[in-house]
């Protein structure tokens, strides 16, 4: 079977969802765009370009990882399988593009969150889908220290 290998980068632009497959597995999903940029000489600023929009699958131990750490807005870079999923609504054939995920992270060069373990949001990364203003994300690490 031919398999096309992606890796996008983008921002996450709604809420990761968990389900759960009839087999009790876990499976994290949620959509991301991909905006290309380009410089324009003629005005000397960036411009957005095409978007890309994905529905991002995450299974087995990435599914809990995106589940506990990913959120709406986060900056990301994805990789994975691509596949067009077709399905009919009212008669009319529709197709998605997913993105079987096998690895994700976040995208450290656009984030906003503060680098190190058990930091709290900075204030930009505050909102719809962030974590709540002072809850850390993960717990701070312990540290033994002997003499």
């Amino acid at each position: 079977m031919f398999e096309t290998t992606v890796t996008l980068v983008g921002t996450v632009i709604s809420h990761p969802a968990v389900q759960e497959t009839a087999n009790g597995s876990q499976v994290t999903s949620f959509r991301m765009v991909s905006t290309a940029r380009r410089f324009d000489k003629e005005t000397e600023q960036w411009v957005n370009g095409d978007r890309v929009f994905a529905t991002v699958n995450c299974r087995r131990k990435l599914a809990g990882g995106v589940s506990e750490a990913v959120y709406k807005n986060d900056p990301v870079v994805v990789t994975g399988r691509l596949r067009t999923r077709e399905y009919e609504v009212d008669g009319r054939r529709r197709s998605s593009t997913e993105v079987e995920a096998t690895a994700l992270g976040l995208d450290l060069a656009r984030s906003h969150r503060p680098a190190g373990p058990g930091g709290e949001p900075s204030h930009g990364a505050v909102g719809e889908g962030s974590a709540p203003s002072g809850m850390l994300r993960h717990p701070p690490p312990t540290v033994s220290v002997s003499g």
